[in-house]
């Protein structure tokens, strides 16, 4: 299929991680061949002096899919988690039930985390590992692009309560991973929640489906996670139900926690790529809620590269988003993740992240100093705003989660390809990404837009998410403005 892109843009074998305060490393560890098994891993640090300290370990080590299908399996997942099951209290609003953290019980508790085994879902192709922990709400939460190795999603060494979320619930889990925020904003109530699951497994690919209750007097949520066998995309397909007899206002967000590379933190070259040319501040250490910012630059400063922010930012696209993606790259890393939804449907866009030259404590949400930005998408265009769904009836849609990698950095996207374009002088630099295999002889051209004059025209190799393609363009004084691709 051709595809044409305009500008200017509008438009586990697991890894082993481990980083304290430091670089990560990582290990690869032979895995059964069917089924999961868990293998000790035993690590001893020495200081300067030569005193040593070690620690152990149970990782889960699971099989790998035959080339060319798609594969399902069940494992157990241990991670520190810190006490505060103990202080949590039931609560109501309305017909919904969510648990509030007594602060004062937690921090009575040991302030400190111990293991403990968490169910995990692991789908997996050729080229991404997806898993799932159905007792953390059901959240996506890892997400390995296989030719690079590393996990797209942030990924917290430790289970640890934040003083974030809704007002009246006082807490959250920035466990890392992609999340179904509900009834209300802020993340909802159903974050740390065990959702129940099913799996059905076929020659086109594998689906997991979540669903956090089958109350009749309340809105529900149930999320289907499609990996198809030849593609390098996850379709995330929510459905939003209503079985009352009354119309239900509601809040519905799609929060993804995001380190893309293979650090499980995010560096100053990270960009965010939203349709907008403004945007709305939901809540800043720099600028009063509701302000309205130009995007991407902003009084000579350009707040798609993390860099270049100075305390926390959260903003929605304005007046609702504007193209049918959003994404995120660390273009030092060469690696980023982009989300691709019919924006028709799906009218909220927001971004947000800790800051950089003076961010939010990580002690708030971490034990390792280790950070992420955030995308949501929502049904109604900001957290102020709320949807409605009618009695008796249902919402839902489609949209396509995926990493990208080598490309230099991410200027458009479908759920097809992405497409990276960026300027130096008189030359371009143009990589293009694909998320399934294609044979060779795809056309890419580049025209000027006031002449129509061919200015670069590339046959295609064979395609496929593992090997893009990149080329460079002498374009002389003509800016990415003035080109169609």
């Amino acid at each position: 299929m051709r595809r044409c892109w305009r500008f200017p843009v509008v438009l586990v074998f697991l890894t082993l991680l481990a980083a304290v305060n430091g670089p990560q490393r990582q290990a690869a560890l032979s895995g059964p061949a069917a089924g999961p098994a868990t293998v000790a891993v035993r690590a001893v640090a020495y200081d300067r002096a030569l005193n040593d300290a070690e620690d152990e370990i149970g990782v889960v080590v699971v099989g790998t899919a035959t080339p060319g299908t798609t594969s399902f399996q069940t494992a157990t997942l241990t991670l520190p988690t810190y006490p505060y099951k103990d202080c949590l209290e039931r609560q109501t609003n309305g017909p919904y039930t969510y648990q509030r953290l007594d602060w004062s019980c937690y921090y009575a508790l040991p302030p400190y985390p111990t293991p403990k085994d968490y169910t995990l879902l692991v789908m997996e192709n050729d080229y991404l590992r997806v898993t799932v922990l159905p007792e953390l709400g059901g959240r996506v939460y890892q997400m390995v692009f296989k030719p690079t190795g590393h996990n797209e999603l942030y990924q917290n060494p430790v289970i640890k309560p934040t003083h974030w979320g809704p007002q009246e619930q006082g807490w959250w889990l920035a466990a890392g991973g992609i999340e179904w925020c509900l009834p209300v904003d802020e993340h909802g109530y159903e974050w740390g929640k065990p959702w129940s699951w099913s799996v059905v497994t076929s020659t086109q690919g594998v689906t997991v489906t979540l669903w956090d209750t089958t109350a009749t007097n309340r809105l529900r949520a149930r999320v289907d996670l499609f990996l198809p066998a030849d593609r390098a995309v996850l379709a995330i397909t929510p459905r939003l139900e209503n079985p009352t007899g009354s119309a239900i206002s509601y809040k519905y967000w799609t929060n993804a926690m995001l380190a893309p590379g293979g650090a499980n933190t995010v560096g100053a070259d990270l960009r965010f790529v939203f349709g907008a040319n403004r945007v709305t501040v939901h809540s800043s250490g720099d600028f009063a809620a509701g302000k309205v910012l130009d995007w991407p630059v902003h009084n000579e400063r350009d707040y798609s590269r993390l860099g270049n922010w100075n305390r926390w930012l959260g903003f929605f696209e304005r007046p609702q988003a504007q193209a049918d993606f959003v994404g995120v790259y660390d273009e030092a890393a060469d690696e980023g993740i982009t989300r691709v939804f019919p924006s028709d449907v799906v009218r909220g866009s927001k971004g947000f992240g800790m800051g950089w030259a003076d961010p939010i404590d990580w002690h708030e949400w971490t034990d390792d100093g280790s950070t992420y930005v955030e995308l949501h998408g929502g049904v109604a265009p900001t957290f102020w705003d709320a949807a409605q769904l009618p009695a008796g009836e249902a919402l839902s849609w489609t949209e396509y989660w995926f990493p990208v990698a080598s490309i230099g950095t991410l200027t458009a996207a479908t759920a097809e390809a992405a497409l990276g374009i960026r300027q130096e002088g008189r030359f371009l630099y143009i990589g293009t990404h694909s998320t399934t295999a294609r044979p060779d002889g795809t056309t890419l051209y580049m025209w000027d837009r006031a002449t129509c004059t061919t200015l670069g025209r590339w046959s295609l190799p064979a395609l496929n998410p593992a090997t893009p393609f990149r080329a460079v363009a002498d374009v002389g004084r003509r800016t990415v403005d003035g080109l169609a691709i």
